[in-house]
């Protein structure tokens, strides 16, 4: 193929692509990537991968100030709604390339979305670890697809996190710093471990409130004010903010979380109820 064909086909997906929705979508070189993360998700990979496609999926659905679940779980499961939309693209872009492979992936991956959705120009990376995506903030899943197709290169956005480092400030138990996060100190990480919690961990998830997840460093980001609702259906179908006892069944069997199982869940809201009875 020569580089002016390679070059042609870039416009042509991202055309394709918008048409389920999906406005920021860019392509990076699979080899800028390397080395990859190992998991079992890595046997899904096409022979001789030349490209990914990374698609941006807005997922913020409303404010909803008294939920005690991450922004990322209000939704139906991500994996299975971003999973189902990926599967289409990569059906439609089979069948307007034949003769490639395309292999989608999101969440449960080998690829490190992040820094490929920088690298395919959808934005830029903050201190807290996540894309930041114009006009959206962080409030985005990322989904790729893998393919031996050889696609040029999106180039990469300009501009980068202010490094206002408003995110590590906001951090309540310095989990977050301009090195990393420190997993085991982070409310979020907290809140999806199994089995026992020290006295230390549980008394965090009381003080956060929080049944799933810690919005925190998120929501302290200045490119994270006044986020857009999003466009995908998808996203805003059946939203779940504040998870209790009477609705754990249809959570655990919609919501991203189901997969952490009961007891996780019951632990977690009987902390964050004990902590509202104190407070009376």
């Amino acid at each position: 193929m020569s580089g002016s064909d390679v070059g042609k086909r870039e416009p042509d997906v991202r055309s394709l692509i918008s048409g389920f929705g999906i406005g920021h979508a860019g392509v990076c070189s699979f080899s800028a990537l390397l080395p990859l993360f190992e998991n079992r998700a890595k046997d899904r990979l096409p022979a001789g991968p030349q490209s990914v496609i990374v698609c941006a999926l807005p997922y913020f659905s409303g404010e909803y100030p008294r939920r005690n679940v991450a922004r990322y779980a209000v939704c139906d499961d991500y994996h299975k709604t971003g999973g189902a939309l990926l599967g289409e693209i990569r059906d439609s872009l089979a069948e307007s390339f034949p003769g490639y492979v395309f292999v989608p992936f999101i969440d449960v991956s080998p690829i490190p979305e992040v820094k490929a959705a920088h690298l395919a120009g959808l934005g830029t990376i903050g201190l807290h670890g996540q894309l930041i995506l114009p006009g959206w903030g962080a409030y985005v899943f990322i989904g790729c697809i893998v393919t031996d197709l050889e696609l040029e290169p999106s180039p990469v956005v300009s501009g980068s996190c202010p490094q206002c480092e408003a995110c590590i400030k906001a951090c309540p138990t310095n989990a977050l710093t301009r090195n990393g996060l420190r997993r085991e100190l982070c409310r979020s990480h907290i809140t999806q471990k199994r089995g026992k919690l020290t006295p230390w961990e549980e008394n965090e998830v009381r003080a956060g409130k929080m049944a799933w997840g810690c919005d925190i460093c998120l929501d302290a980001c200045p490119l994270n004010q006044n986020p857009v609702i999003t466009n995908l259906e998808c996203m805003r179908r059946s939203p779940l903010p504040i998870l209790n006892r009477d609705n754990l069944d249809e959570a655990l069997e919609r919501k991203a979380y189901g997969f952490r199982g009961r007891k996780v869940l019951e632990r977690n809201l009987a902390l964050i109820d004990a902590q509202t009875l104190e407070e009376k």
